[in-house]
């Protein structure tokens, strides 16, 4: 069997062992399996081999490593069949299962956890679930702020946001800095850096604000300079042809007359356009010399109002002529970016320095907040042994180097462990993960082995720096010839060399023609971070028979439901016709799963599912939602805030609503009146009612308990009597059970997994509602309300950590994605939509901007004023952030048109307005060689695709709305159908509306029939109390009284009844009894209870912390009573028996406190019962029955009153399942009593 054919290119980044490697990988182009090749001819290399745990290989998720791992070791195992007898290759197989592939911050968790004790660190941390971490900011953020105002400069800069009204845009500017510095190493140097430049006096001419600022001023000021030459020249023509026109006339005088109108008509405009260009070219000359002063003061007539600013504002002559709406556009354009320069140059030199000595205080104030709040959030992570995922990275980077950037000597004991590092994904790297790769690699680097594509950087909200990349593309050499290099000489370092993997394998040759095309005339250095050029462009791998296509559709607006309606019917039509699709080397007709829609964000999912639903076509929404936002946990939560405070009437309402209860609109208004009536009769009553004075209106759940306790017995009062009762049975049963117990028991009482197992995609919510139960049990050791706060802090922070994780496509199903969640899959055929969403350019506004290399700005209040105002910094930062954006945003489209194998189309919205047309915009700017600065204006991907399209061959139909058919046209092999749909008709409405019809008489057998239907009667009404499964457990706690809990800090002991019970269940549930007998007998009792709490830690039966709460006393006293002699003395012991069992219904009535009467009633049902039981000792010819309980200020009779219906049942389904073995003793052993007590 033959390998695969590798192009020159991938041959050489897999064969190339001179040195570093970064390798610049193409969307489609392989670089997976370029990546696994590699790592296995390293490992089988015949010279050099290289064991298969020495390879460190870093991908960006979890899955991508276990899929790297998973296709190295087929390649291994393919090799092992070929070689039956190589040794060598089955050690490597077995190695392969210890290498480290991994993503960075697992490879940094396990790098701690080896060398903890060269750390401040405690040995036995744990990762951080985001919940916690926001409970743990907001208590530091808290301190912080407090400590904070102490500082008269920080209140003086909370007051520049607040106003003294609230702090909270303070404490965003905190929280902002510090997870901006946390993806950099050694950020606590990185602060003063940002603060130097605020330090330097009369120093604003050498700051780089300085230099971006007038860069920006001077781009500016060509691309306005060429628009108005160009408008310069099309009033020329226009004045010719007109001039020949009044040349045509009949006689001198007429002639003369309408030349001399002709004249005055154009000298206004040619003046206007003449003088505005000749102010703009020199204000591109003194911005590109960096003439600040003399710039300003130019500027500075026109910002007062002093001179006519460019353009035609106030011109009293109309222009007329062919081309008149170009030459408005273009002075118009040319007009805004006028006054966007005096934005950017908006304060002189000395208004420079006077914010430099106004802002540095405030900054260095703030700064000092924000290591402030670096140590006090430390100090908490520290106390609960805590870690977040940040902390992996920065502790790793201590671990390997010193401050000062030297690697320490365990550093260099830890790279002699890798022969290689490779990198995936590298263009989504932070400089501290950088920092590391560098640590890990060579002291020369040479080591290092780079894959990622730059143009495919879309993760900047999480800290990636696509400039690392950028500076090694524009850096390093290419490879030389692009062939691979030999392995240098013994103790001679390789260099560092580029290579570019352009062929791409997914796409049809005509969508990977019309990507290019589309990207040639967008992506610039300035916009996208690269020039799409050689290396970047993409070459189609597999060219054939099917060419493919692209399509683009100019919608009539830009509402999300015309787009989607638009899609619906595309797809429907596709189906409908049978498009072929390639499948293998042949093709087969398209299926809805072939078909994905790709937009920029998850808001108008819904939309697009309603559209596709109505035309029955079957759809997936990969959503990927928090879970806490998820509609089908909501009511837990809600639910679980009501058990910690009933008192609040959304949640309690919500719960209520929720499918656990089943209560409806009409039941709560109704339960609102009732209570209402209540109350006021109550007062009259009571003669309490004062007058003129209205009773205060009552919560919802005093309306609730009024009900209950006054109600009549009436149906609907015995429902909310059963809510109540259910309601208050979790409530107690919330002050002593774990959490997890909980949960477990809304579950069963509530049906609520069995409700949402037959919903839509069932199976996906029940796993969803055990994640949040999983949650829970994490984050509920400390009781309801400290649940609650975890659930309110886990969904600010936006996720729990084990957030719903789609499955990417469903077959059968037409898939609707975002752009980000597409990343590395690819379909048939892809749609990407809603391309008018305006870009978020948040980023520009905040408080505080921050840039890695451009440092820290801020606004500024006048001392007198109300409004802000931008520092020269900060509208440096500003311009440099909204660039970025614009570039993630190019890049985010790119790897939207790169998801698409053989159909890519493309929905954009007109956007014609009847003040605007973004044509004959574009049109001007690109007639005029403008077209970048055109781009770098855009806001959403619809401005970008307008103006690519414009210029396509295909474009005619744009460029007619345009306005411009001389428009030159770009040419390219790409062939893209253009379409402009138009508007659908509004369904015509009757000018009258028809008479009403004669009421028809009613049929008397109809009427009949109805009266008797609904007078119809449930048959089986009093089996509607019963349950058809219960727990136990819930029985139990139905009938059992409320007890107040004394608080621990009260408690002789310091613990809980939950924290006690826990340990003492945990404690038995996993005890060697007969080791227990044996030291009794041999009177070490005392240390075999200490031995045998150790080995349930050590064997991971029991946490530490639940091991820690044992009693050890009590142990004692069970293992020398009765109960105990009656373990060791039976046959068997079974513990925990779990069982679940049909039992007559008039038994469950009887344990749940019901009269003989309704027992009897339904005494032929049956209800299936669940439960645990805790011991069941087995002998020759009977059964026994034994139950722990932990509970306090209990009688022997509140004991028996509390679990003798709950035996009853176990004994009735044990003797069920052991018949014809009977139970003949129930016993109830009480850890507080310290005795057994039969039932």
């Amino acid at each position: 069997m033959s390998g695969p054919k590798w192009t020159p290119a991938q041959q050489a980044a897999i064969a190339d062992r001179g040195g570093a490697l970064l390798v610049s990988a193409a969307a489609g182009s392989g670089k997976t399996a370029v990546l696994t090749e590699r790592a296995v001819q390293l490992i089988t290399d015949p010279e050099h081999p290289v064991n298969a745990d020495r390879l460190l290989i870093v991908t960006f998720t979890n899955a991508a490593a276990a899929e790297l791992r998973a296709r190295i070791g087929q390649a291994l195992l393919h090799r092992s069949q070929l070689q039956p007898g190589n040794a060598m290759l089955r050690r490597q197989r077995m190695l392969l299962q210890r290498a480290p592939i991994c993503t960075i911050d697992a490879f940094c968790l396990n790098l701690l956890h080896k060398h903890f004790q060269a750390l401040d660190i405690p040995p036995d941390f744990a990762p951080a679930d985001p919940g916690t971490v926001q409970l743990l900011r907001g208590a530091a953020l808290a301190e912080t702020l407090e400590n904070a105002y102490r500082d008269p400069d920080f209140c003086a800069f909370a007051d520049l946001y607040g106003k003294g009204r609230t702090d909270k845009p303070a404490g965003d500017a905190i929280l902002q800095i510090y997870d901006f510095l946390r993806a950099l190493p050694d950020y606590d140097r990185k602060l003063d850096e940002f603060l130097a430049p605020w330090q330097q006096e009369n120093g604003f001419d050498v700051t780089c604000w300085h230099d971006l600022l007038l860069a920006q001023a001077a781009r500016d000021a060509k691309a306005a300079r060429e628009l108005l030459c160009a408008a310069q020249q099309d009033c020329r023509e226009d004045y010719a042809q007109e001039m020949a026109e009044a040349g045509e006339k009949k006689t001198p005088a007429a002639i003369r007359k309408a030349e001399a109108a002709v004249a005055e008509k154009y000298a206004d405009a040619q003046g206007r356009l003449e003088r505005s260009a000749a102010l703009l070219g020199e204000v591109e000359r003194l911005a590109a010399a960096g003439q600040w002063t003399p710039l300003y003061d130019k500027l500075t007539p026109y910002v007062l109002g002093m001179e006519e600013i460019p353009g035609f504002k106030g011109m009293k002559k109309r222009l007329t002529g062919d081309h008149k709406a170009a030459v408005r556009t273009r002075a118009d354009e040319a007009a805004k970016l006028f006054e966007h320069i005096t934005e950017l140059v908006s304060c002189s030199e000395e208004e420079a320095e006077a914010d430099r000595r106004a802002a540095l205080p405030r900054l260095r104030a703030l700064f000092a907040a924000v290591r402030d709040f670096d140590a006090r959030f430390s100090a908490k992570k520290k106390e609960r042994k805590l870690l977040e995922f940040s902390d992996f990275e920065h502790q790793a980077l201590r671990l390997l180097r010193t401050p000062d950037g030297v690697c320490t000597p365990l550093c260099q004991s830890i790279r002699q462990s890798y022969a290689a590092v490779m990198v995936d994904e590298y263009q989504d790297t932070n400089a501290l993960q950088d920092a590391i790769y560098r640590c890990l690699a060579s002291p020369a680097g040479d080591d290092l082995f780079l894959v990622g594509d730059l143009k495919q950087s879309i993760y900047r909200f999480r800290q990636a720096d696509p400039s690392i990349f950028r500076a090694k593309l524009n850096a390093w050499a290419p490879l030389p010839s692009g062939t691979a290099r030999p392995r240098p000489e013994e103790g001679t370092a390789g260099g560092n060399a580029l290579l570019a993997l352009d062929a791409n394998f997914r796409s049809a040759p005509q969508v990977v023609a019309g990507i290019n095309f589309i990207f040639e005339q967008l992506m610039t250095p300035q916009l996208g971070d690269t020039a799409y050029g050689d290396g970047q462009r993409l070459v189609c791998g597999a060219p054939g028979d099917y060419a493919g296509s692209v399509e683009a559709h100019f919608l009539p607006d830009d509402t999300a439901e015309t787009d989607a309606a638009w899609i619906a019917q595309r797809v429907e039509e596709l189906v409908k016709n049978g498009e072929p699709v390639r499948d293998g080397s042949s093709t087969r007709p398209v299926q809805y799963e072939d078909c994905c829609i790709l937009l920029a964000a998850r808001g108008d999912f819904l939309a697009y599912e309603e559209a596709l639903t109505a035309r029955g076509i079957p759809v997936y929404a990969d959503a990927r939602e928090n879970l806490m936002e998820a509609a089908h946990i909501r009511p837990l939560i809600s639910l679980l805030k009501v058990i910690d405070n009933p008192a609040q009437d959304i949640y309690l309402a919500a719960a209520m609503l929720g499918p656990m209860f089943g209560f409806t609109d009409d039941d709560l208004v109704r339960l609102r009146a009732q209570s209402a009536a209540m109350q006021k009769k109550a007062q009259e009553e009571q003669g309490a009612k004062e007058t003129g004075k209205r009773a205060s209106r009552m919560s919802l759940y005093g309306a609730v308990l009024q009900v209950v306790q006054n109600g009549d017995e009436t149906p609907f009062t015995q429902k909310v009597k059963d809510f109540y009762d259910r309601l208050t049975a979790l409530r107690r049963m919330a002050r002593s059970a774990p959490a997890e117990q909980l949960l477990e028991e809304i579950f069963v009482s509530t049906g609520y997994l069995a409700a949402l197992g037959v919903l839509e995609n069932g199976a996906h919510r029940r796993e969803d509602a055990r994640r949040f139960a999983a949650f829970c049990a994490q984050t509920g050791a400390n009781g309801i309300s400290a649940l609650v706060r975890a659930i309110d802090a886990a969904a600010q922070a936006g996720s729990t950590g084990q957030d719903t994780v789609p499955g990417g496509a469903r077959p059968g199903c037409v898939t609707i994605m975002t752009i980000h969640r597409s990343k590395g899959l690819q379909f048939p055929v892809v749609f990407v939509g809603d391309t008018a969403r305006h870009f978020n350019l948040s980023d520009t506004y905040q408080p505080v901007l921050l840039h890695r290399e451009y440092g820290a700005g801020l606004r500024l209040r006048p001392e007198q004023g109300e409004s802000m105002y931008k520092t020269a910094a900060y509208a440096a930062l500003a311009s440099v952030h909204a660039q970025e954006t614009r570039s993630e945003q190019m890049r985010l489209l790119y790897v939207a048109l790169t998801r698409a194998q053989d159909k890519l189309i493309l929905t954009v919205p007109l956007g014609m307005t009847k003040t605007g047309n973004p044509f004959a915009k574009a049109a001007a700017f690109l007639a005029a060689g403008a077209g970048e600065t055109l781009n770098q204006q855009a806001g959403s991907f619809a401005d970008w695709l307008r103006a690519a399209l414009l210029v396509h061959p295909f474009g005619g139909p744009l460029r007619r709305l345009a306005g411009d058919l001389e428009l030159p046209f770009v040419f390219t092999e790409s062939e893209i159908m253009v379409t402009v749909q138009e508007a659908q008709p509004e369904p015509e409405t009757p000018e009258q509306e028809p008479e009403a019809a004669e009421p028809v008489p009613a049929d008397p057998a109809l009427v009949a029939q109805l009266q008797e239907g609904f007078a119809w009667r449930y048959p089986a009404a009093k089996l509607a109390a019963v349950p058809a499964k219960v727990s136990v457990t819930s029985i139990v706690h139905k009938a059992e009284q409320t007890t107040l809990e004394r608080p621990a800090f009260l408690s002789k002991d310091g613990l809980t009844a939950a924290e006690m019970g826990t340990a003492l269940h945990a404690f038995l549930e996993h005890a060697d009894f007969a080791s227990l007998a044996a030291a009794k007998a041999a009177g070490t009792l005392e240390e075999a209870i200490l031995t045998e709490r150790q080995r349930q830690v050590d064997r991971q039966l029991v946490a530490p912390e639940i091991a820690e709460k044992l009693d050890v006393s009590r142990i004692r006293r069970f293992v020398e009573g009765e109960a105990f002699a009656k373990i060791c003395a039976a046959e068997k012991v079974l513990r925990e028996l779990a069982f679940i069992t049909a039992l007559p219904a008039s038994a469950v009535l009887t344990a749940q406190g019901a009269s003989a009467q309704e027992a009897a009633a339904v005494q032929d049902e049956q209800v299936l019962v669940q439960g645990i039981a805790d011991l069941v000792l087995v002998f020759p010819d009977h059964l026994e029955l034994l139950d722990y309980k932990t509970d306090r200020r209990k009688t022997e009779a509140d004991f028996l009153s509390a679990y003798r219906p709950q035996l009853n049942l176990y004994a009735l389904a044990i003797d069920k399942r052991f018949a014809p073995k009977k139970v003949t003793y129930k016993g109830i052993y009480s850890l507080e009593l310290g005795r057994l007590i039969e039932a």
